[in-house]
């Protein structure tokens, strides 16, 4: 892991309120052209970066290696990841 992702993971750590946080936000798999933009979650979902495979769902994500891949993203998460904005 680069020093920048390792970074991020210590952000992203600290950003967390508590250990059940709720996910609140759905960020789409990213299409070839543009930013995820995110849709407000109306049921109760967890918050994918609890996941034991949160990692390998980021790479994914991040990397388009899937374009059936949704995250399920609480606004600390998300924020932290530099999804939304501050």
């Amino acid at each position: 892991m680069s020093a920048p992702e390792k970074k991020k993971k210590v952000a992203v750590e600290n950003s967390s309120a508590g250990a059940e946080c709720r996910a609140e936000l759905i960020f789409y798999a990213r299409a070839s052209s543009g930013e995820a933009r995110p849709v407000e979650i109306l049921g109760q979902y967890a918050c994918d970066y609890r996941r034991p495979d949160w990692e390998h769902r980021w790479t994914e994500w991040n990397t388009r290696q899937n374009p059936y891949l949704h995250l399920f993203l609480c606004e600390n998460h998300a924020r932290a990841l530099g999804l939304i904005g501050k």
